[in-house]
């Protein structure tokens, strides 16, 4: 199966798990994926923009930074992440992503299933 880039649905979720601003989620699927998959997205967060502090109970999430600069909160500490930086939560642990800066932050999110 292929999905072309062109006919990939893309939304606009306001205040994404709790964050600010809008967040931009293009279903690199196009909602056809193996059933212990949830997620498997390209994400933007514009300058100001969040995905708020969550936890994550029977999934893990793995995301790569394609493009820019974040701060990522990792179960409570806090760092930088930027382009090429690949960022795991396991089931049971929190996290959440901002963009302080005026390039986009664009990544790559999987979520899969325990």
């Amino acid at each position: 199966m292929i999905n072309r880039g062109e006919n990939l649905p893309v939304c606009f979720a306001e205040h994404f798990r709790g964050g600010d601003g809008e967040t931009i989620v293009k279903d690199l699927t196009a909602g056809k994926k193996p059933a212990n998959v949830r997620v498997c997205s390209e994400m933007i967060l514009m300058k100001g923009c969040s995905i708020g502090r969550h936890v994550h109970g029977d999934d893990s999430e793995i995301i790569y930074i394609l493009g820019g600069e974040g701060v990522y909160d990792d179960n409570g500490t806090v760092v930088s992440v930027r382009a090429g930086d690949t960022l795991i939560c396991f089931a049971g642990e929190e996290h959440s992503l901002r963009n302080e800066k005026d390039e986009p932050l664009r990544y790559l999110a999987l979520i899969v299933v325990e």
